[in-house]
């Protein structure tokens, strides 16, 4: 189970035990528990990201006949389609070229919007353009 909880002005935890002890109930009692406490961080999200994610893709999907847990598959197969016959992007990017292996599953496929990405922000509007446009040829509009 996990929760959020605020500290209060004398720096003492604030937590909705009822809610925790209806979760304990379907266990046995003296049942070991391991605890622990980190301070909440919030996450910086790429505006981009944000917009292909939600508005782009979703309905792009939906179009060519995915379910939304299959979301995940079509955009993997779009960063295929696109890099894959651009070798010379992903060397510029110190990027490994991407490969099938013996049972055709391609690897090194490259991460287009994660924090660790190694594109610059041109590259990610280059990848979104295209993918809009692709979306326009298979009769999806796409309202942004």
């Amino acid at each position: 189970m996990r929760f959020r909880a605020k500290t209060n002005a004398k720096r003492q935890l604030d937590i909705r035990w009822e809610q925790i002890n209806a979760y304990l109930a379907k266990w046995k009692p003296g049942t070991l528990l391991d605890i622990e406490i980190v301070r909440h961080q919030s996450t910086i999200s790429d505006p981009m990201r944000k917009l292909y994610f939600a508005a782009v893709l979703p309905p792009f999907a939906r179009h060519m006949g995915y379910d939304p847990d299959e979301y995940k598959l079509v955009h993997r197969q779009l960063k295929i389609v696109f890099y894959e016959p651009q070798g010379d992007v992903l060397a510029k990017y110190r990027l490994p070229p991407i490969t099938k292996d013996k049972r055709g599953i391609y690897r090194n496929v490259p991460r287009v919007f994660a924090k660790k990405s190694k594109f610059p922000v041109k590259e990610k509007k280059r990848f979104l353009d295209w993918v809009l446009r692709k979306s326009a040829q298979e009769g999806c509009y796409i309202d942004i």
